[in-house]
C-alpha cells in the first residue's frame, strides 16, 4: 500500500524561513525579523508563521524569548530540514471549531441523566483545580470528550478524542506556552460552565455558538502578544499563624 505524504503549510513556511537564514548567512545568535514581517516575506498569515518558528524551535534550530523574538541557535542546512510534528495547532483549532461545536448540539438533543452527570462531574474537578492554580488540561480533555459521550454516536467520539491527542503534541504544547494559556483557564471555565448550562438546557443552537466561542477564544489566546504573567501561588501560612487561624499577606 502506497503512504500518502502529507504537506504541512507550517513545513512549508518553516523550510522557508530555514533558506533565509541561510541565503543572509545568519550567524547564531542572530534576530530574524519578527512575526509581522515575516508572514509579509512569506506571503502566509501571522498563525503560520508562529507555527513554523514553534516547529524550528522543537528542531533546535531557533530559540525563541518571550517579548525579544526569534534568534538562531546553530547553522541551518535547509535541504536536511525534516519537520513533521503532526498537525499545526490551528489546523486543529479550525477542525475543532468547525466538529465540536456539532457534537456540543448533538450532545444537547441526546444526552442522558447520566450524560449530564459526567459532564458536571468534570466541570467540578475543573473549578477545583483552576481555583488550586493547577493545570486542568487533562481534565479539560475529558469535559470535551464526555461531550462527544452525550452526542450519542461513537464516530464522533473517537474524532474529539483524536483531535485531542493532538493537543498534548509538541507543537501544541510549546505554542500553549508561549502563549501563557494556562493563565487562562479561569475563563476557559467560564466557558466550559456556558457550554455545559446550554447542553443541560437542550438548547442544540446555544450549545453549538457556546462550543464555538470557546474555542474561538483559545485561538485568540494563541495569537495574542499579550502573555499573562504567572499567576504566584498562595503563600504558605506560618505555624504561628496556622495556628491561630490567621491569613498571611500575599
Amino acid at each position: 500500500m502506497n503512504m500518502v505524504k502529507t504537506h504541512r503549510r507550517y513545513q512549508e513556511v518553516a523550510a522557508r524561513i530555514s533558506r533565509y537564514v541561510a541565503e543572509k548567512r545568519l550567524e547564531p545568535g542572530a534576530r530574524l525579523p519578527g512575526e509581522i514581517d515575516l508572514a509579509k516575506v512569506c506571503g502566509v498569515s501571522r498563525p503560520t508563521i508562529r507555527e513554523a518558528m514553534v516547529a524550528l524551535e522543537i528542531a533546535g534550530e531557533l530559540e525563541i524569548r518571550s517579548g525579544s523574538g526569534a534568534y538562531v541557535r546553530e547553522a541551518v542546512n535547509p535541504m536536511s530540514l525534516v519537520l513533521d510534528s503532526g498537525p499545526g495547532p490551528f489546523e486543529l483549532l479550525r477542525a475543532r471549531i468547525l466538529i465540536e461545536g456539532e457534537i456540543a448540539a448533538d450532545a444537547a438533543l441526546y444526552a442522558s441523566a447520566g450524560d449530564l452527570a459526567k459532564i458536571e462531574k468534570t466541570l467540578q474537578q475543573m473549578r477545583k483545580l483552576v481555583q488550586a492554580k493547577t493545570n486542568a488540561q487533562v481534565t479539560d480533555r475529558q469535559f470535551h470528550v464526555a461531550i462527544g459521550e452525550a452526542a450519542k454516536n461513537s464516530v464522533l467520539t473517537s474524532i474529539v478524542d483524536g483531535l485531542w491527542a493532538g493537543m498534548f503534541a509538541p507543537m501544541y504544547h510549546r505554542l500553549s506556552q508561549r502563549a501563557g494559556l494556562d493563565q487562562h483557564q479561569a475563563a476557559a471555565l467560564e466557558d466550559h460552565e456556558a457550554i455545559f448550562a446550554a447542553i443541560a438546557g437542550r438548547n442544540p443552537n446555544e450549545a453549538r455558538r457556546a462550543m464555538r466561542r470557546h474555542l474561538h477564544h483559545v485561538e485568540e489566546h494563541l495569537t495574542s502578544d499579550d502573555v499573562p504573567s504567572p499567576v504566584k501561588p498562595p503563600s504558605k501560612p506560618t505555624p504561628d499563624a496556622a495556628a491561630n487561624g490567621r491569613k498571611q499577606p500575599v
